[in-house]
Parts: structure tokens; sequence; C-alpha cells
């Protein structure tokens, strides 16, 4: 079986197909896979999604080394009325999502080696600004996923000595632990209480939210899940 990264190094790579999702599902519409440009408009179907074929031109993908993002285009043909058809009935796309993943001819569906597991991706951008709309095709400027007005980073609060991970949670009336929420990755068999003590009751397992709870659990020394920003602080007491 050829991996993902072996058919890359290929002398003689097979075709690459670039996937699309338009998601409109915040607008009330349905999600529409195409691939971009195949011979004879034929449909690909890769992970049991069929992708609709349908001629699109996506560019801007350049990085910058001066630290700009990269601001690309879609512009897909509206000569099917494929596109067109989502506009008339949900109006405005702008703030949609739309995701690509390129994989490699031989791991679609149909292929030599099906895969559905070995793909590039998924890159995700959104709509920002309708550039062009006529007979003959739509464009689009996109933002990347990471440039998106009023977004922060990182994505939570920057607290120095305090652990924001979500604990394990014990269940008295099946006398375990509930890890359905869990962020911390603690599942050891022994329990701490709230001032990092050694308890034998798993009730009363508790977590500080300090380093130390850590080096309880995971041991003084040893690599530590903290959740919280000791680096922070430029002196420490």
């Amino acid at each position: 079986m050829v991996t993902l990264y072996q058919a890359a190094q290929s002398l003689t790579p097979d075709p690459i197909v670039s996937l699309f999702t338009l998601d409109t599902s915040s607008i009330g519409g349905p999600l529409v896979p195409f691939v971009q440009g195949r011979e004879a408009d034929q449909a690909v179907s890769f992970g049991n999604v069929e992708y609709q074929a349908l001629d699109c031109e996506f560019t801007g993908m350049e990085v910058s080394g001066v630290g700009a993002l990269p601001t690309p285009t879609i512009r897909v043909a509206n000569h099917d009325g494929i596109i067109q058809s989502i506009l008339n009935t949900w109006g405005d796309v702008l703030g949609c999502p739309i995701y690509r993943m390129r994989t490699f001819a031989r791991f679609l569906d149909n292929g030599s080696e099906p895969d559905s597991e070995s793909f590039y991706g998924p890159d995700q951008f959104r709509i920002e600004r309708l550039v062009a709309e006529n007979p003959v095709y739509l464009e689009w400027e996109l933002s990347t996923a990471i440039d998106q007005e009023g977004k922060l980073l990182p994505g939570r609060p920057v607290i120095r000595d305090t652990c924001l991970w979500r604990y394990r949670a014990y269940n008295a009336s099946t006398n375990g632990f509930d890890y359905s929420k869990a962020q911390c990755r603690y599942a050891g068999n022994k329990f701490y209480d709230i001032n990092d003590q050694e308890v034998s009751e798993p009730s009363l397992d508790v977590p500080s939210r300090r380093i130390s709870c850590c080096e309880a659990r995971f041991g003084k020394g040893n690599p530590l899940p903290f959740g919280g920003f000791p680096g922070v602080a430029r002196v420490r007491a």
C-alpha cells in the first residue's frame, strides 16, 4: 500500500485532485462538494462523498516572507448554475466557510488504491467578498482560517499559575470517573485532594490547578501537560 508521502515523492506521481466543499449551513443552505476541473466533467467520490465536477480556478496562496497572510481567490464557472442556484435560493454566502482537500487520483474511491485517509488538508477559508458575478463565472475573495477579524490569539485566557483544563468528574452512581468532557489526560488510579495530598477515596479527587497538581499526578521532573502559562511571568517568586 503506497502512502500519501510515498505517492508525493514518486518520480511519476498520479494527478493531484483538488476537492472543495462550500458550507452554507450557517445561512440555512446545504453542503456543496465539488471537484476542480475533471476530464469529461466526471464527478468523483472520495470517502463515500460525491464531488460534482465544476470548472474553477483557485489562486493566491503564495506565502510572503514579510508576514502578510495570503488572500486567495476562487473563480467558479457559472454556466451550469450549480453555485448560482445556491445564491438565488439562500442569498449571500459571505462569511460561509469553504474547505479544500488535495489527494492523488489513486486514492479516490474508484482509484487503484482507495484510501479516504490519504489527503492534504483540509485547508479552511472564509468567503470575504464577491469580486465578480456574471453569466460566465463567479469570483470570491477568501480569507484564511487564521485571518479573521476580531479573533484573538491565543483563543483562551492567558493565566500564569492556574491550569484551565477540565478535569475528570467522579460519578457516584457508577463509582467511576466520567472522561467525556475531560481535557486533562490524567487517568491514573491515585487520587489527590485540593492540597495535592494523596487520598484513598476517588470522590475526593479534585485538582488544585497549580503546577504541583501536575507534579503529583505525572511526576516531578517529567513533562507536564499544564494548562496555564507559567512562562508569561518575567520574575517568579
